[in-house]
């Protein structure tokens, strides 16, 4: 008969086998570590778009602000969600085209003609000149006018500009003396020596102004409309004179060594000179300022 304590041991040691073979049978394999995932792809970065070359053309919306150095040349207004989408033109290299007459007006370009068409909507197209080395052009009434330029004649209701009238208009190079339209701005160193009509001088209804470039001149009579030049003052006022019609007429001298003057009341002070009193005189009329009397006596700072 098999011994209590010998069946003990043998129980034990079948259970040991189980309890063994359970644990390497039961126990999971060991999962193998995922495999690295390649990292995505880099994108390329989108490719900038080209700048418009020079002399070249590309589109904007009509919300969109036109570059410096560009122009309108067409529109169509079913574009951009109704706020029109422009084709706009680099005037690099220009100096003739065609644009809607929206487009900002370049600085150094003129307007020589206008017309209607569906180029550009409901806009009319201008066409536009550079000026570069011109002494003498025809633009229209609504074009701006040149720095230093003045206008010469004015011919009303012209096919090229209809009813804005096309403009003579003419830079000064070795001349002293002009007969402008009274339209015209007049150029710095200039003064008006006479106003009349120019009707029968091919301003219009615009009278005819005649201008004198001051060179060497130290005493002078001018029409009061135009500007008296700097360092000048004004010694007389007549305020009825054939030569500048309606308008007031100026005796104005040159300030240059004299210590002590009298002027009338539309004077400028000259810089470093004081008035000393103020006087009454015919020679200074009715033109005064309200702080001066007819005329007032000043002097120099030395």
């Amino acid at each position: 008969m098999i011994s209590v304590r010998h069946a003990l041991s043998r129980w034990v040691a079948v259970l040991a086998l189980v309890v063994g073979g359970l644990a390497v049978v039961g126990a999971p394999a060991a999962q193998a570590a995922p495999t690295a995932q390649a990292a995505p792809t880099a994108q390329a970065a989108p490719t900038a778009q080209a700048a418009p070359r020079a002399g070249g053309t590309t589109t904007i919306c009509g919300y969109t602000q036109v570059p410096a150095g560009w122009a309108i040349t067409s529109e169509d207004w079913a574009g951009c969600s109704g706020y029109g989408l422009f084709t706009i033109t680099d005037l690099s290299g220009r100096t003739s085209i065609d644009v809607c007459s929206n487009t900002p007006m370049p600085g150094g370009w003129v307007i020589t003609a206008m017309q209607n068409g569906s180029v550009c909507g409901s806009y009319p197209v201008y066409s536009l000149l550079k000026v570069t080395d011109q002494t003498v052009l025809q633009d229209c009434g609504q074009s701006p006018i040149p720095a230093g330029w003045v206008i010469t004649a004015i011919a009303a209701n012209t096919a090229a500009c209809g009813t804005y009238g096309t403009y003579t208009v003419l830079l000064p190079s070795t001349q002293t003396t002009l007969d402008v339209c009274g339209v015209s701005a007049v150029p710095d160193g200039w003064v008006i020596t006479t106003t009349r009509s120019g009707s029968g001088a091919g301003c219009g209804s615009y009278p005819l102004y005649s201008l004198l470039k001051v060179t060497t001149e130290t005493a002078l009579r001018i029409c009061a409309q135009g500007d008296v030049p700097a360092g000048w003052v004004v010694t007389a006022v007549q305020s009825s004179n054939s030569a500048c019609g309606a308008y007031h007429y100026f005796g104005i001298v040159k300030v240059t060594t004299q210590t002590s003057m009298q002027v009338c009341g539309p004077s400028t002070i000259p810089a470093g000179w004081t008035i000393t009193r103020q006087v009454s005189g015919s020679q200074c009329g009715v033109r005064h300022l309200p702080h001066h009397q007819d005329g007032s006596v000043i002097a120099g700072a030395g």
